[in-house]
């Protein structure tokens, strides 16, 4: 029987380059979106060569689903982290938490909607666009049932409807902060007072 050897970890500096170009693509798929952008764009958002770029990704296909998955894991990240360390949560606190992942909002609307346009033409986009969203769906609605649990509440329906309602409404109101003023009214009342109160509307106390 032959025993498979594990594959050697990356390179600190490949692991940097990694990081960079998924840094750097946040940026050059929001603003050009998927379709325009290129991968000498990319590579030079970056500072790379086109070798640097071809040595970590496949395809820019294959670095847009590895920045969804980052900037994903990232906002679930800031509110589960917000939720578990708040000493005390109750409703006016929701606002708060969600506050902490504002300063990401719009590239993450503008990846996401970028994702959602390829799946609706795509059928292998769409496959693996349902798999990303399904998962982060999941972490998403873990985050709620703990902050209900926190709150001494649980939901009067199932958990995947409540969180498919509450990501809907706050991707909407990023859009309409995005269109307006960024400081302006509609994400505020967002975040302050319609999610809590649809959560509270859409739980019951325990």
């Amino acid at each position: 029987m032959t025993i498979a050897t594990p594959a050697p970890a990356p390179s600190r500096r490949r692991t940097a380059t990694r990081a960079r170009l998924l840094d750097a693509a946040a940026e050059v798929f929001a603003e050009k979106g998927l379709g325009a952008a290129t991968v000498d764009d990319l590579a030079a958002a970056a500072g790379f060569t086109r070798g640097a770029f071809y040595s970590n990704f496949s395809t820019k296909d294959d670095l847009f689903y590895a920045l969804f998955e980052q900037l994903s894991e990232q906002m679930v990240g800031l509110v589960r982290d917000g939720v578990e360390l708040a000493p005390e949560l109750d409703l006016s606190g929701i606002g708060t938490i969600l506050d902490r992942i504002r300063p990401h909002a719009r590239t993450w609307y503008l990846i996401q909607t970028e994702y959602l346009l390829a799946a609706l033409r795509h059928p292998d986009a769409g496959r693996q666009y349902l798999a990303h969203r399904n998962r982060f769906e999941q972490e998403v609605a873990e985050v709620i049932t703990e902050a209900l649990r926190r709150l001494g509440r649980r939901p009067t329906m199932p958990i995947g409807q409540l969180t498919e309602i509450l990501c809907s409404l706050y991707l909407r109101s990023v859009a309409v902060r995005t269109i307006t003023d960024p400081a302006g009214l509609p994400a505020d009342q967002v975040l302050g007072e319609t999610i809590p109160g649809v959560l509270l509307g859409l739980s019951e106390p325990v």
